[in-house]
């Protein structure tokens, strides 16, 4: 639960990071210009978006090497729990005998 709850408040942060980011960028470069803010802020919604699905995708990853390693180590303690079986070996074969004229 930590590492969720940590992941979750560093993307907040990083969210309105972000958007302070945008704003002052709108305002330092388009001053009162209200069609190309709108143009631009357009243009930088779409780009947030894109991050977002390619942030999600990386997650989706993350999490399947994660639950990989976590499934590779669970093996290897089950194996060091329990010593590898040997199957005994046959019983003895009696010869059979062989019928003569056949």
């Amino acid at each position: 639960m930590g590492r969720v709850f940590d992941f979750a408040k560093r993307r907040i942060a990083g969210y309105i990071v972000f958007w302070i980011l945008v704003l002052l960028f709108l305002g330092l470069f388009y001053g009162n210009d209200h069609p190309a803010q709108a143009g631009a802020l357009f243009i930088l919604i779409i780009a947030f978006i894109g991050s977002l699905l390619y942030t999600r995708r990386l997650k989706r990853k993350q999490r399947a090497r994660r639950e990989t390693r976590e499934a590779a180590v669970r093996m290897q303690q089950a194996q060091a729990v329990q010593p590898p079986q040997r199957t005994p070996p046959p019983p003895p074969r009696q010869p059979i005998e062989q019928i003569p004229g056949r």
